[in-house]
């Protein structure tokens, strides 16, 4: 049903409906930001690139393939886009913030108890985020598409254009690497 009606409004869509161009950007707006913030960890960042991408939605319609789900190809352009963003602000000198005011509100570190406690809440899930922001490039991508977005492996694949092999790989070290410094930073051990 879902697939029916958006191939319905990318119809619309591509004979120049700005009607039906607003009800797919309101559709899938907060997906594609929701991923970009986490890829950028930076709001404004995200916002740009959203932005962007919904444009280049419009103007190459015409290239999307209906026998892929439009989601995949809408986080494929977002995706590019926050790679282009991260390497044009390291090229230029420009460091985000990868510890978000999730950590930084509170001066002092949560003790192992606090962690614990915070195992179901929200709390952990905004640390575990914060501290995937400080993940190399594609570390960073396969671990928010893979475990933030709870996208498939296949999904991944088809984003990021990585090999299944490389998207394991990157997903593991990534995992470990988040592991390792709950446990140094925090006293916490489990899988993040």
């Amino acid at each position: 049903m879902q697939m029916e009606k958006n191939q319905d409004i990318l119809a619309r869509v591509s004979r120049g409906d700005m009607t039906a161009f607003g009800e797919l950007v309101r559709t899938y707006q907060s997906y594609a930001y929701r991923l970009a913030v986490r890829i950028l960890c930076s709001e404004t960042e995200a916002e740009d690139v959203v932005q962007e991408a919904f444009v280049r939605v419009w103007r190459n319609l015409d290239r999307y393939n209906p026998e892929v789900l439009f989601t995949t190809w809408l986080y494929r352009i977002v995706t590019n886009l926050c790679l282009d963003r991260l390497r044009a602000m390291k090229r230029h000198g420009v460091i985000l913030n990868r510890r978000t005011s999730a950590v930084d509100a509170n001066p002092d570190p949560p003790s192992a108890v606090d962690i614990e406690k915070a195992v179901s809440t929200s709390d952990l899930i905004r640390l575990i985020r914060t501290m995937a922001g400080d993940l190399p490039e594609t570390q960073r991508l396969v671990f928010t598409l893979r475990d933030l977005q709870d996208l498939s492996i296949d999904e991944v694949r088809q984003i990021t254009g990585l090999s299944e092999a490389s998207i394991k790989t990157n997903l593991h070290y990534a995992r470990r690497t988040l592991r390792e410094r709950m446990k140094c930073e925090y006293g916490v051990e489990g899988n993040p």
